[in-house]
């Protein structure tokens, strides 16, 4: 026989049914409180996303510009001159300094090919055109006279481990040519031995060999 439930008692599946009404109360009264709140950080953060969209679309625009304006610019000094003076602080400015450098050194203009070699180390971040351009201001320090300040720069350059072994190779080769030109033989060896370490079967490992029969490779 089927005993009817006392009045007020809930079946199992009453129980476990959710609390729709009171759920639906609770978040109607939290957004009448705090509606102006919620649609203003809605807003703001429309207004984040599309700036930052912005934002990227306009330097992208500009790399672009840039990036044309270098290419237009070729080899020509004074149009180089131009560009990198107008885009300071970009990589390309940098390397159009560098590609000045060059020019002028091989113009035999060696202080001009410091100045911009020296303006190139400031913007490169590449280490094998940092490494260069710093390789080209030793060697325009050197060509120019002042064999200390080149002395100098080159034991720099040897001694950077963020530099690639083959420039850091370089420079030490200079400075055991030098020490050669000096007459300094043991200095030539502890050298050389250097440049060994640095890159045991680099091209400048091999030329370092020829300086310890007192012949330097040109």
């Amino acid at each position: 026989m089927n005993i009817p439930p006392p009045a007020g008692h809930q079946t199992p599946d009453q129980a476990a049914a959710p609390a729709q009404p009171a759920v639906e109360e609770a978040l109607h009264s939290f957004w009448e409180k705090n509606r102006r709140l919620i649609l203003m950080l809605c807003v703001v953060a429309l207004l984040v996303v599309i700036g930052r969209e912005g934002w990227q679309y306009v330097q992208a625009e500009r790399e672009k510009s840039v990036q044309a304006d270098f290419a237009r610019a070729g080899d020509r000094t004074e149009q180089l001159a131009t560009f990198a003076k107008a885009n300071e602080g970009h990589t390309l400015a940098a390397i159009a300094y560098l590609r000045i450098a060059d020019q002028r050194y091989a113009a035999g203009d060696y202080r001009q090919a410091l100045e911009n070699y020296n303006k190139a180390v400031t913007g490169l971040t590449n280490s094998a055109l940092l490494g260069r351009a710093r390789v080209g201001a030793a060697m325009s320090q050197l060509n120019a006279g002042d064999k200390t300040a080149a002395e100098t720069s080159f034991k720099a350059i040897g001694a950077d481990a963020a530099l690639t072994k083959g420039i850091r190779a370089e420079a030490t080769y200079h400075l055991a040519s030098l020490a050669l030109e000096a007459g300094n033989s043991a200095e030539v060896s502890r050298l050389v031995a250097e440049i060994g370490k640095i890159e045991p079967a680099g091209v400048w490992s091999q030329r370092a060999s020829t300086l310890l029969v007192g012949k330097p490779a040109l």
